[in-house]
């Protein structure tokens, strides 16, 4: 524990860091809770009004910025691919990590991170911020309170869209591998990422048992990720967990996940916070606690760490599934629309199919759906 105050230093400052410097960074900072002492990228950082260069040293080495900044923590938003080895050369230097998700991209991976952590005693905080909500943890309270009864399935269902420059926003967007790397991109490894730990978490962090069954689908010929996906796994606790989301939805569904037990149900919305408990008719809002904060008070008090790295693993084994999958398989152009000057694609009917999959515990096949 420490009572200094924490020299924090960012590697990938443009990209999701812009998201850091503005409303991590930048604030925290101004109330003097840290000191920013450097940023690092490859390409030439951005700037917007709430995330300025300042006086903030800038590198484009990160082994350069350790050495010149010598940080207490270093916050990491580089491509996954990248993750394991500047995470490893951080934590060797003597710094803990705050990083995003996902931390890696195979169980290997995970391994050897693992063990570098536990060489160095450092501390690894995995950027799934979803995890800090306090309706999570009333989620969790109901379920040992026996609310629920015995936990029967977690369901998750999500939908947004993408146009076609989302896929063009970097060198590996879109892409299953890079430089013979595996990409972490998709709507499963990437934006719905939170999706598959939330529901690993709410089902008590317990290990997949079995087969993982995974569906993956794209709409657009020039990709190589899923756009469309669902899994479904059961944990060794005998909780079903399916997933269902999509890039390619025309009604928003923010997150819902649906969680059913023997003598009750509740309605978790985790991307707003909001929940229905067993035997309530109204949703309540909840608050959450910032990541970056949490491990500031892990380091300065000993408050527990709300996503530490060993929390990542089962997660990681989805992911390493997903990944190393083939390409998915391409929908038929019938059932889709296209939209925009900047296109999106809508794939009819998928809004319902994502909810039905969740609810049910069905994979797209399953379900009768034309496209599926």
């Amino acid at each position: 524990m420490t009572t200094s105050i924490p020299r924090v230093a960012l590697v990938g400052a443009n990209g999701f860091g812009l998201h850091h410097r503005e409303h991590n960074l930048a604030p925290r900072t101004a109330r003097g809770e840290l000191e920013f002492v450097g940023m690092c990228d490859t390409a030439e950082i951005q700037e917007r009004p709430g995330a300025p260069i300042g006086d903030t040293p800038v590198f484009d080495d990160y082994r350069a910025m350790l050495d010149a900044t010598d940080p207490d923590v270093v916050i990491i938003a580089t491509p996954p691919p990248s993750h394991l080895p500047i995470a490893g050369d951080a934590m060797r230097h003597g710094t803990d990590i705050y990083l995003e998700k996902p931390p890696v991209t195979t169980l290997a991976e995970y391994r050897e991170l693992y063990d570098v952590m536990t060489e160095t005693g450092r501390n690894v905080q995995v950027g799934f911020q979803a995890l800090g909500s306090h309706a999570f943890n009333a989620v969790r309270d109901a379920i040992e309170a026996g609310r629920f009864g015995e936990i029967e399935s977690i369901g998750v269902a999500g939908s947004w869209q993408r146009p076609d420059s989302y896929y063009r926003r970097s060198a590996w967007a879109g892409r299953r591998e890079l430089n013979g790397t595996l990409v972490a991109d998709g709507a499963l490894a990437n934006p719905w990422a939170h999706a598959s730990q939330q529901a690993i978490a709410l089902a008590g962090d317990w290990p997949l048992h079995g087969p993982v069954e995974l569906e993956r689908l794209r709409t657009r010929e020039s990709i190589e990720v899923d756009d469309t996906a669902v899994w479904r796994a059961t944990n060794k606790n005998g909780v079903r967990i399916t997933v269902a989301v999509t890039l390619c939805g025309d009604a928003k569904v923010e997150g819902d996940i649906y969680i059913k037990g023997t003598e009750g149900e509740a309605w978790y919305g985790f991307r707003e916070d909001l929940l229905r408990l067993p035997g309530e008719t109204e949703a309540k809002q909840y608050g959450t606690t910032n990541l970056l904060d949490n491990l500031l008070a892990h380091r300065r008090r000993g408050v527990g760490l709300i996503s530490g790295l060993r929390r990542a693993k089962p997660f990681t084994g989805v992911l390493e599934q997903v990944l190393t999958s083939p390409v998915p398989r391409l929908v038929d152009e019938k059932h889709l629309e296209r939209v925009g000057d900047d296109p999106v694609t809508i794939l009819k009917g998928v809004d319902r199919a994502v909810v039905d999959a969740a609810t049910q515990g069905r994979l797209y096949s399953e379900l009768g759906l034309p496209w599926a």
